[in-house]
């Protein structure tokens, strides 16, 4: 007798989407069956609705073993089946379940979800696990034996699955004590039941659990989210996410089943942090999941399942000191650039590979926002692969920059990894990109991922870093001035036409509020005053200030350039004062003028 094949799930769907529970049945499926379920019935020589689940071993000339699972029926009146409807008539075992689920609740659906039937639902939950646990233990080594009460707990669990309708009702699943129980079962010896578990927690943690269709409803209201969080505690409390890592550790992704459960763990992690953020620290720093995401994201290929693990290492770096360092010391640095480099000269051949290489370039800024991961970043060779993404016309040339604009920034070690960026050939490979080269070709063919804007301002921010932490004794500093002085001073035009560019649509974004002034009402008008920094921003005002700032840095360490951009300045009616202006309106970025005319002088390093 193949055990698994009793519990069999449904396979592991590709891309990043959720796992639901089947659609239920709309009236045509109910007519189309009907009649055969009817007919079935009929035939049947046992009354169904008494009818007992029970095993028996054939002894015919085949030795085969066989046995006939027919359901319980409880004795309570609302729970009877008045149809007489036969478990067969060509119906699924799954469908048969959803239909014996409308029987059993055949009540209004508000009626069915009170305290009294939740309850009801949790304490057949509990009688289930008991029997199974008392048949297991009698006969250990009798599958057989065991594998009705086994069955009847697989499908109490799944019965549990219809309180995600009602969320509010959570609590009362607590109270009853039932979550020691539920976590129980993931320790089960039969991995089915542990992965029908996963899937329950999944489903009712989920961040659409408590969400209505409507526009009032998008939002969970105070009550249940309340709710959520409190059964969510309860569930930690009781070793949840030991629990689950546990079973990432036995599971077997070469099953599909298992596979499958892979993916509905990494479900629960992200519905918890979803729900409160702050469990990012407690799932990160009291498991061992870290290890496991770093292993998983070294498997060659590509599936759902890594897919998955990128994205929740992602998240779980995106806020916290202690999480950047932990994969840090795990040489997250390293692992991670090892799965980049398989995309140096090619792009991911599917959307949910493109959002996995995403997440991977998405986890290096976060590990690089610590400088101690600046140092490892510097060891593990990163910023040589960086540069010779930047050389490819692919996503990783999009994505590298950034990278490379978080690698460079930081007082402690700039130096020396600027140097090393001069000295991989890094400035070859980036102002072209300065230049525009090959943006046409990006737009093209990545023109989601491709946002011309936010390059020009980490390219701007890598130049400036440059000339923040060279110092004049270094050669490097020369060859970057130089790269200024080529070709008839034309990365200087280029500076002063981004400046004109950013300018005119900063402008834009001024000329809005003069307008909003004259036209909305005194409460309107605060409203809209309070996002006026915040949409300058967005107009790219940041790229603008780090333009000037090159401007001024550049002209005061070269008369050339400065003869240049004075020239080119005046043409459009303007002078140096211009540019001055735009510096002075964030005193942050004068402290920086001040700073890099100094270096420029050699006053300072």
């Amino acid at each position: 007798m193949n055990i698994d094949e009793i519990f069999k799930v449904p396979a592991i769907p590709t891309g990043r989407n959720k796992r639901k529970m089947p659609a239920t049945p709309d009236m045509e499926f109910f007519d189309k069956y009907k009649e055969a379920s009817s007919l079935a019935a009929e035939q049947s020589e046992v009354e169904p609705s008494f009818k007992k689940r029970n095993i028996q071993d054939d002894n015919d000339e085949n030795d085969d073993e066989s046995y006939t699972a027919e359901r319980y029926r409880d004795d309570d009146a609302e729970l009877e089946d008045e149809e007489g409807r036969f478990f067969g008539g060509g119906l699924t075992s799954e469908q048969s379940n959803i239909l014996d689920l409308v029987d059993e609740y055949d009540v209004d659906e508000t009626e069915a979800l009170t305290a009294v039937n939740v309850k009801k639902m949790i304490l057949k939950f509990e009688k289930a696990i008991n029997k199974n646990q008392e048949m297991r233990v009698r006969y250990p080594d009798q599958p057989e034996k065991f594998m009705e009460s086994e069955a009847d707990l697989d499908e109490e669990i799944k019965n549990l699955l219809t309180l995600t309708e009602a969320p509010q009702m959570y609590p009362e699943f607590v109270k009853l004590g039932s979550v020691s129980s539920l976590m129980s079962l993931l320790s089960h010896e039969n991995t089915d039941i542990a992965i029908d578990t996963i899937d329950l927690i999944n489903e009712l943690t989920d961040e659409d659990v408590g969400v209505g269709s409507s526009e009032e409803e998008l939002e969970r209201s105070e009550q249940v989210q309340t709710c959520i969080k409190a059964f969510v505690d309860a569930m930690l409390e009781n070793e949840l996410l030991q629990l689950l890592v546990q079973n990432l550790g036995r599971m077997n992704e070469q099953e599909e089943s298992d596979r499958q459960g892979v993916f509905k763990i990494l479900g629960i992690l992200e519905n918890i942090i979803s729900l409160e953020p702050q469990y990012a620290q407690d799932i990160a720093l009291k498991t061992d999941i870290l290890p496991w995401l770093l292993k998983r994201l070294q498997v060659k290929g590509f599936d759902a399942n890594i897919g998955y693990a990128s994205e929740i290492l992602s998240i779980l770096l995106q806020d916290d000191r202690d999480i950047r360092l932990k994969v840090g010391e795990l040489d997250g640095i390293d692992i991670l650039l090892r799965a980049l480099s398989a995309y140096r000269r090619k792009d991911a051949s599917s959307e949910d590979e493109i959002e996995m290489v995403e997440n991977f370039f998405n986890a290096i800024c976060s590990l690089l926002n610590e400088q101690e991961n600046k140092q490892r970043f510097l060891d593990s060779e990163g910023i040589e692969l960086m540069v010779m993404m930047i050389k490819e016309k692919t996503l990783a040339r999009i994505r590298a920059v950034k990278v490379l604009n978080y690698a460079l920034s930081g007082e402690e070690g700039g130096r020396d990894r600027c140097i090393r960026f001069v000295d991989a050939s890094g400035l070859k490979s980036l102002f072209p990109l300065f230049m525009g080269k090959g943006n046409k070709k990006l737009k093209k063919s990545h023109h989601a991922a491709f946002n011309e804007s936010e390059d020009e301002e980490h390219i701007a921010c890598i130049i400036l870093s440059l000339l923040r932490y060279l110092t004049q004794e270094d050669v490097q500093r020369m060859r970057l001035l130089l790269k200024f002085t080529e070709d008839d001073y034309e990365k200087v035009d280029r500076l002063v036409e981004m400046k004109e560019q950013y300018e005119n649509k900063d402008d834009a974004v001024k000329k809005e509020l003069e307008d909003a002034r004259s036209q909305l009402d005194e409460e309107d008008l605060e409203d809209f005053e309070a996002d006026f920094y915040v949409r300058r921003l967005d107009a790219g005002l940041f790229t603008l200030q780090r333009v000037c700032l090159l401007i001024a840095a550049l002209s005061e360490e070269n008369k050339g350039v400065r003869d240049k951009a004075t020239m080119l300045l005046k043409r459009k009616g303007q002078d140096m004062l211009a540019v001055f202006k735009i510096i002075e309106e964030e005193t942050a970025l004068m402290a920086d003028f001040i700073l890099l005319r100094r270096i420029a002088r050699g006053t300072t390093k």
